[in-house]
């Protein structure tokens, strides 16, 4: 345990990817002195030389605020911090919430705390966690007690990837504390570096509040994604079906159907909220019906691969297939919880010859195995189906009518000419 110190930085991020990144470098941008820590050396090692990893900061956003932040691998340099924001990955691990990355910060944020330093965790969780697992691993670290000698909060990341319009800045904050003397740091804090702050009661509200927001999206997806089947069976077009139904200006919000649910968010968040009411007893059968429709559809995708090339006499086995597009949204490198990784694996598993087109990935390995990447435009007339799994602005620059090969279009895209949509 520390002793009480003046503090030289005004913020401390642990974790320095997708959620903590933007955080450090905007509130650099805002003048608060940032020292960011994380246990990649490689990565460090970039950030200070102004290479930034992630697309939502550009290398000279970062290289223009090194002057108030500077990376580090060296945890002991927490202890110089007033605010320290925890923004580590809560992966899945056989579909069971892994909070090891959580366990293992708040082991290096305890070993440095000093007393009436803030404490507070952005990392997506189950409710419950800033109480039952961050502030007791503190505690038993650092010898202090959350309340009295430091202050605790929760605050939901809301990032997301590639949006131009809701940035970091000027999407609103959800915040919370564990009372009221955490709660009113915790919003001067925010209030320094965010447009605009949103108070909860509690950490299990605002902890609940990130669950809602992406379990209603992926429950409503999982609707439209039935709709989508049915349609097909009913041979009528759910696009045209959703296109007219979002004309009406009340009571109805537009979802569309995909291939299936990508990225940390969506695939994450109701399986941390069905670990949580299982552990009460209370299983969310609407959840886990969405989760089971979202997680078939890879497989429904792939039938439809197969019975579209037989249309064309031919079959699975063999049969050349361009993937067109392999991270989880348009326009972003992420592959975090890509359906499109799914449909490769299946594909191959199929015998299928695979291939990848995205300008924003550079390679794709399935069991340890490279995908072969399509480098060429002109080369896309070799394949015998042209399979759209992510809508990538770019695509709009093809002019896939002059493909007499079968393009399947999974997302929808109204610039892509397709012979079938999902």
């Amino acid at each position: 345990m520390s002793e009480e110190t003046s503090f030289i930085y005004d913020l401390g991020v642990v974790g320095l990817g997708y959620v903590g990144l933007p955080l450090a470098v905007e509130s650099a941008n805002r003048n608060l002195s940032v020292l960011g820590f994380d246990i990649d050396e490689s990565r460090i090692n970039d950030i200070n030389k102004g290479l930034s990893p992630i697309e939502d900061v550009s290398d000279s956003e970062l290289a223009d605020v090194l002057k108030n932040f500077t990376a580090t691998s060296d945890s002991s340099k927490l202890a110089n911090c007033n605010n320290v924001v925890i923004s580590v990955p809560t992966p899945l691990t056989d579909y069971q919430p892994d909070l090891s990355y959580v366990i293992s910060a708040a082991k290096a944020v305890g070993e440095n705390l000093v007393k009436n330093q803030v404490i507070i965790l952005e990392s997506t969780t189950y409710p419950g966690t800033t109480i039952e697992v961050l502030i007791p691993n503190l505690e038993k670290y650092s010898g202090l007690k959350a309340g009295d000698d430091f202050f605790v909060g929760y605050s939901p990341e809301r990032i997301d990837p590639g949006n131009q319009e809701w940035k970091f800045k000027n999407t609103p904050k959800v915040i919370s504390g564990i009372d009221a003397n955490s709660l009113e740091k915790i919003k001067i804090f925010y209030e320094s570096i965010i447009d605009e702050t949103v108070i909860v009661n509690g950490t299990k509200e605002a902890e609940m509040v990130k669950l809602l927001e992406n379990t209603y999206r992926h429950v409503n997806i999982a609707l439209i994604n039935e709709l989508a089947m049915l349609c097909k069976m009913l041979e009528i077009d759910i696009w045209e079906v959703v296109n007219a139904a979002k004309t009406k200006p009340f009571g109805f919000q537009s979802f569309t159907p995909g291939p299936g649910v990508g990225g940390h968010c969506i695939p994450v968040d109701p399986e941390y909220l069905s670990f949580k009411t299982r552990q009460i007893g209370k299983p969310v059968r609407f959840v886990e019906l969405a989760q089971e429709i979202n997680n078939s559809m890879p497989s429904y995708v792939v039938t439809r691969v197969s019975e579209l090339l037989n249309s064309k006499d031919k079959i699975l086995k063999n049969s050349k297939i361009l993937i067109l597009g392999v991270a989880y949204k348009k326009d972003i490198s992420d592959m975090r919880e890509s359906p499109a990784l799914d449909i490769i694996e299946l594909l191959i598993e199929k015998n299928s010859d695979v291939s990848f087109y995205d300008p924003f990935v550079d390679n794709v390995v399935i069991s340890d195995t490279n995908v072969t990447k399509e480098l060429s435009v002109g080369n896309f007339k070799n394949y015998d189906m042209l399979l759209v799994l992510t809508p990538h602005t770019q695509f709009a620059n093809i002019n896939f009518e002059a493909f007499e090969n079968i393009v399947f279009d999974t997302t929808g895209s109204k610039f892509i000419k397709s012979t079938e949509r999902i």
